[in-house]
């Protein structure tokens, strides 16, 4: 009792001592860097910096907003973000600014706000004293609606922005009448030429050698095509967490139970009672949740609803109980409760809508009685001879099926407004009518008909026993430790189990091929802690577990020899081939000596253009097509170096085209085609000015 009393007296030493040893723990890792809550902004853009915070917010909108998982909205936000924080920097430093003339300007030209009879005057224009005072009264009434507009209003000064940078850009694009004349020239200007091409392939590989030294010098050389990101390798293995064929067995057995009455202690009145049979059972609903994984839902089906035992099911008379039977990850006890014979149609309808009727557009003007007797004239079309009850939708509804020919699908009892629901159910197939109702006046056909069933099923999950998770845990961890003790590989294959390989795993992807989405696999791939051929097990987001071997490092940066020397190889293999020709050949050589050497043949092509570079019979070759236009007449090309051979050529004629007086309409066209692309230029422009700083990584 005496040591209980102490601990009592010291109860709030103890709590202090202990709460201050977990705060030490919490902060310890902030500073010596190994906790895992970073101190660094998410980005730095220039001298912007975005936090955590910021940054989040913007993605969880996204998220909640678009379905986006978490890492595609991560990449949305960034691009984004990239682009709003560049521009910011880029527009102070120009000195753009948007005053109250430019917003209002805006407002006054924008459908949203010079539509809206809240900021018209008595003649139905736009007035900007009646939004003003719309944004005043906002302010002191109403802080919630008055902090939306706020927001608005940046928005819009931040596009106006843009625009404004944007015209001034496009002022200083201009083509002058000499770049017009050029650009006819290249589309119509021709030659027609003799050449011979010599493939690559019909030189032989052993008459040229490639070193590695001349593969790392290539790759030094062209370093802006041979960068690549950082990227991971791992090997892994699954261990998925599957029913057996004993937990199968179970639950079916389960299931199969209530078909029968349940004994039951009613400790009560001390007498064994009885439960009913789901067949017996006066109280469905209650039976299924108390039995089953899934709620009752008293939804009537087709056939194609059902599945593969929709015409087992169909059979079946009221009260009658099937199963218990497999579908899909479920195992199913289904009982009849109803049969509705016709209770699903299929129609399509003409939709003549009326000034004021529910969700008719402002461009209605008839009146009630006009689309009365409108609808009544169709109705006469549509039973005319050789009627097209599609083509007569397109043309005169207004309902949103007008697209589709009217066509409304099938659709069951009570899911269309009362008067049209009654007409397609109680008339018979091919019949067409007018029903009235607030949207209108329809002319329906009934098209088909087919039975729903109401079926009520205790429907209970296939999941694995608990006896088989902890199988299933116990494997992947020993294969864990075997791993670490005999190797990834050879573990494997003592075990009988075929490892998967993931390559090119990058920083920021959000799933392993094979895996889906696993984010903890890729971060810990890239985690600095994490060394080469180092081993892990890990929980899989939809049960089961993965053991993974990182294999493979790739740091950002120049590309290693190994990488790419596939790609490389044929390039250095194909200029050495071009150098070796244009060695032994001579200016003066003739075409026909080089098709004898090579064992080919002397073509033709006539009517080439430098806009189209190609060759007949040769394919896509702009720049042999370029050394054509730049020989005289009758002359003979040195040795060209093609994309798909070696070339040489022999200009037999000349065709100038004939000068124009104007060559204004391709001097706009090079306009055009430049501001077609202008705004994804001006983004990648003004990116490019700036330093970014990614520190995505650390976050999510």
């Amino acid at each position: 009792m005496a040591i209980l009393g102490k601990i009592r007296e010291r109860s709030i030493f103890l709590i202090l001592v202990i709460g201050l040893a977990l705060f030490a723990f919490v902060i310890s890792g902030v500073f010596d860097g190994a906790g895992t809550i970073s101190q660094e902004p998410v980005a730095e853009i220039g001298d912007e910096t975005i936090s955590i915070e910021q940054y989040s917010r913007r993605v969880d909108a996204v998220e909640r907003n678009t379905g986006m998982s978490n890492i595609e909205a991560v990449y949305a936000i960034w691009n984004q973000i990239v682009g709003e924080y560049s521009f910011k920097q880029r527009k102070a430093e120009l000195g753009l600014e948007v005053g109250r003339f430019h917003v209002e300007d805006f407002i006054a030209n924008s459908p949203g706000f010079k539509d809206d009879e809240r900021f018209q005057n008595a003649i139905g224009d736009f007035d900007i004293n009646a939004f003003t005072d719309f944004i005043i009264d906002s302010k002191r009434n109403n802080p919630e609606l008055y902090s939306q507009w706020q927001q608005q209003e940046v928005s819009i000064r931040d596009n106006i922005t843009k625009q404004l940078y944007e015209n001034m850009v496009r002022s200083g694009i201009y083509h002058t009448q000499f770049d017009g004349e050029q650009a006819y020239g290249l589309e119509n200007n021709k030659i027609s030429i003799s050449y011979v091409k010599v493939p690559y392939s019909a030189i032989p590989d052993s008459l040229v050698t490639i070193t590695d030294r001349e593969i790392k010098n290539y790759i030094t050389e062209n370093a802006e095509n041979y960068q690549q990101e950082a990227s991971r390798e791992i090997q892994y293995v699954v261990f998925e967490e599957n029913a057996s064929v004993n937990d199968n067995l179970a639950i079916e057995n389960e299931l199969k139970k209530l078909l029968e009455p349940q004994p039951i202690f009613n400790e009560a009145s001390g007498v064994e009672e009885s439960l009913p049979s789901f067949a017996e059972s006066t109280d469905v609903t209650q039976f299924i949740a108390d039995y089953s994984d899934v709620p009752y839902t008293a939804t009537y089906q087709t056939k194609a609803q059902l599945g593969t035992y929709a015409n087992t099911l169909f059979e079946l008379k009221k009260d009658e109980v099937f199963g218990p039977y497999k579908d899909g990850n479920l195992f199913k006890l289904s009982r009849m409760m109803d049969i509705d014979r016709g209770g699903s149609v299929k129609a399509r309808h003409i939709l003549i809508a009326y000034e004021g009727s529910q969700s008719s557009s402002s461009d209605v003007t008839r009146t009630k009685a006009q689309a009365r007797t409108e609808a009544y004239r169709i109705q006469r079309l549509t039973r005319a001879k050789d009627a097209d009850f599609a083509n007569l939708a397109r043309t005169y509804s207004d309902g949103p099926s007008k697209s589709r020919g009217g066509d409304l699908g099938f659709f069951k009892r009570g899911d269309m407004v009362e008067a049209f629901n009654d007409f397609v159910f109680s008339k018979r197939i091919g019949t067409i009518g007018v029903v009235e109702t607030a949207y209108g006046f329809h002319v329906i056909e009934v098209q088909e008909k087919e039975d729903v069933v109401l079926v009520a099923s205790v429907v209970k999950k296939i999941v694995p026993s608990e006896e088989t998770s902890n199988e299933i845990f116990r494997a992947a961890a020993e294969f864990e430790i075997e791993t670490k003790r005999n190797g990834f590989t050879s573990s494997a294959e003592s075990l009988s189990l075929t490892p998967k390989v993931a390559a090119n795993l990058m920083l920021m992807d959000e799933g392993v091929p094979g895996l889906g989405a696993q984010r903890s696999i890729v971060k810990w791939t890239f985690s600095k802690e994490t060394k080469l051929n180092e081993i892990k097990r890990f929980d899989l987001t939809n049960g089961g577990y993965v053991v993974a071997e990182l294999t493979g490092k790739k740091d950002a940066g120049l590309s290693q020899v190994s990488d790419v020397e596939a790609g490389v190889r044929p390039l250095l293999l194909q200029q050495k081939k071009y150098e070796l020709l244009n060695s032994k050949y001579s200016v003066d050589q003739s075409l026909s000596t080089l098709a004898e050497d090579y064992d080919q043949v002397i073509n033709t092509s006539s009517a080439l253009t430098v806009s189209a570079g190609s060759i007949a019979g040769a394919g896509s070759e702009p720049y042999v097509v370029g050394v054509g236009f730049s020989l005289p007449m009758n002359s003979v090309s040195t040795i060209i170096e093609g994309k798909q051979g070696v070339f040489a050529l022999e200009v037999d004629f000349i065709e100038e085209a004939t000068p124009l007086l104007s060559y204004d309409g391709y001097t706009s066209n090079l306009s055009q085609v430049t501001l077609s692309n202008l705004r994804l230029l001006i983004d990648e422009v003004i990116r490019d000015q700036y330093d970014v700083v990614d520190n995505r990584f650390d976050y999510f």
